[in-house]
């Protein structure tokens, strides 16, 4: 973990190598959590001027905090990866150390062995057992600028909320438990993003859990982010994969605690935010429109537009609406024995004195970094307009590039790079 160089992105993690993104994303969005909106008791409700202006730059009282501050990130990752107060700070170093001919032989050989599944014979690991997360904190800070900075300090923080879950507990989390956390390149696996995102190494990005087959007993369950289990996410996930329809990303994931993503592509992950807190904060018509379209998800035919009439009852229960309104609805919104999405949105609406959600109109700002070298790190500055526009794909002569985000929406990011 070493901090970029470049002016006004020293706040930002520098990627020298490829791979560990998937680790360095998550953390840098939960550094930005805490430079924007502090922690805890000192949690603030927007971040100062300056800070909104230069998000990841540093002032001339800041930069000796930058230790303190991944320590903390790194923390609460580490907190919210066990439910009991038990953590596990490892230490990954060469079996052989210093300038000595065995000890440069051995950490030339480490990356061949590693990748052959022989790690053990060239590195060696040192585990301290606390039960105060203050005090895992304070480990961190002690090791920020030395083992923690060193070319195997990633992986030492990766070995220590393992060990903090637990190697059987993350097994679990698995909808395969052979599954991989560190691809065949040397890429993170959507578990490990996951397990330091939300603290479980769930295999997949939607709501909840599912059963592929038509009967539970029988079927195989599939895990993604429960809100019962984890609450709401304090950094969220996007993925340009479901541009494409490879997979579906959850409200939980898209509306976080606080406006930071950790943005994915098919090669590499980096991290978009706001510094306005509102940004991913639902209104109440918003709230209630969400809960509608999982509803009707669950009980359609195709991918959200069509239901039968037979799942008319349940899909009412599971909203809280009175059985007695049953005729009511079968005679307003049943055509057929199909029930249209957007003829099902507007009556629940009615029921609840809520119009539709206005999703067709806003602009937000948000700041992309991707603290990759080459070619970076940068910062751009991104604009984000909803149009309904729907699935177009241009690219502006500006430089800005539209991405169709959902059926029928279009964003279009008009980038400035900051630095």
């Amino acid at each position: 973990f070493t901090w970029s160089q470049r002016s006004g992105t020293e706040w930002g993690l520098w990627q020298t190598q490829g791979g560990p993104c998937g680790v360095y994303a998550p953390v840098q969005a939960f550094i930005v959590k805490l430079l924007l909106f502090g922690s805890g008791d000192r949690e603030n409700p927007e971040p100062d001027a300056r800070r909104k202006e230069k998000p990841l730059g540093t002032g001339a009282d800041d930069e000796d905090d930058r230790g303190s501050v991944l320590a903390h990130a790194l923390a609460s990752i580490l907190f919210h990866s066990t439910a009991s107060s038990s953590y596990v700070i490892c230490q990954v170093r060469y079996a052989a150390e210093g300038d000595s001919p065995e000890a440069q032989a051995v950490q030339q050989a480490a990356p061949a062995a590693i990748a052959a599944g022989e790690g053990s014979s060239v590195l060696a690991v040192s585990a301290r057992h606390l039960t105060r997360i203050a005090e895992a904190r304070q480990v961190l800070e002690e090791g920020a600028d030395s083992w923690l900075a060193g070319p195997l300090g990633v992986l030492s923080f990766l070995f220590s909320v393992l060990s903090s879950r637990t190697v059987s507990a993350v097994r679990e989390d698995m909808d395969d438990s052979t599954t991989p956390l560190i691809g065949r390149f040397g890429h993170c696996s959507q578990e490990l993003v996951n397990l330091m995102l939300i603290g479980e190494a769930t295999s997949n990005v939607f709501d909840g859990t599912r059963w592929l087959g038509d009967d539970p007993s029988s079927g195989f369950r599939v895990r993604g982010v429960d809100s019962e289990r984890v609450g709401v996410p304090q950094v969220g996930l996007l993925s340009e994969l479901e541009t494409y329809r490879y997979l579906s990303v959850g409200m939980l994931y898209k509306n976080p605690d606080f406006p930071i993503w950790v943005l994915a592509s098919p090669t590499h992950y980096t991290m978009i935010f706001s510094t306005q807190r509102a940004d991913s904060q639902l209104s109440e018509e918003a709230k209630l429109d969400q809960q509608v379209k999982k509803v009707f998800v669950e009980n359609s035919i195709d991918e959200g537009g069509l239901a039968m009439s037979a799942n008319l009852s349940k899909m009412l229960g599971a909203l809280g609406i009175d059985g007695k309104k049953l005729q009511e609805a079968q005679q307003d919104i049943v055509r057929e024995d199909v029930i249209l999405w957007e003829d099902f949105r507007l009556w629940v609406g009615k029921q609840f004195n809520v119009a539709a959600a206005d999703t067709k109109s806003g602009k937000i700002q948000l700041f992309l970094y991707d603290g990759q070298d080459p070619p970076g790190p940068t910062l751009k500055s991104v604009r984000v307009e909803l149009s309904d526009i729907a699935m177009a794909r241009c690219r502006c002569p500006c430089g800005g590039v539209s991405l169709t985000v959902l059926p029928g929406f279009t964003i279009y990011l008009n980038e400035a790079e900051l630095v």
